[in-house]
């Protein structure tokens, strides 16, 4: 979602201000969003996505924009790209697709080079959740693809913690909320940093 970018990158930025030079992987890039501002950013970017027409279309817009954005087809249980190969990855709405989380933290922890830090966001779930994110977003007001979401593979920021260490990633201490914090003229929620994790949430781990 292109109005998350802004609000996640904040959070980001807080963990690790300086992009330049730095080599990483957007997993589930989709359109490049995210992508192309990493790369505005002066970071060396690979984005990865399972939806060839998406990686098509992420690929014209960069290359009109005058960005280098290495885009390639692939899933999150198996990235195309070496071992230890990247400094940084950010996995953005990604986990709470997937049939099984554990294989894909662990493509992304053996990427990732000793150090380097993994970037994530994902849906958490709870009562509330599920009536913004399902009911409201998809449903009612057809902001999103109906079907987009199942709120059973919602993840709860405990479950989160044990998949991280589970894969040797050290998360950190606490993880941050986002949510609407507002609506746009367009009548789409604006996206923000939220006070609670009960809708959607942000965090990040170390490489060890």
């Amino acid at each position: 979602m292109a109005g998350l970018v802004r609000p996640r990158l904040a959070c980001m930025d807080r963990v690790a201000p300086v992009w330049g030079g730095v080599s990483v992987l957007d997993l589930g890039c989709g359109g490049g969003f995210l992508s192309e501002e990493l790369a505005r950013r002066g970071a060396r970017v690979t984005g990865v996505d399972p939806c060839s027409p998406l990686i098509d279309t992420a690929r014209r817009h960069s290359e009109a924009s005058g960005l280098e954005i290495d885009y390639r087809v692939g899933s999150g249980e198996a990235i195309p790209i070496g071992d230890a190969s990247v400094d940084r990855v950010v996995c953005m709405d990604v986990l709470e697709h997937v049939e099984d989380p554990d294989p894909v933290l662990h493509e992304c922890r053996r990427v990732l080079r000793s150090g380097g830090l993994f970037f994530f966001s994902t849906v958490n779930r709870t009562r509330l959740s599920r009536l913004l994110v399902v009911t409201l977003a998809e449903g009612a007001l057809g902001m999103i693809c109906r079907g987009t979401h199942d709120p059973a593979k919602f993840i709860r920021p405990e479950e989160m913690r044990a998949l991280l260490e589970r894969n040797r990633l050290a998360p950190a201490a606490a993880f941050k909320g986002l949510g609407p914090v507002g609506i746009d003229r367009h009548l789409d929620f604006v996206m923000g940093a939220f006070p609670v994790a009960s809708i959607m949430y942000v965090g990040h781990a170390a490489c060890r």
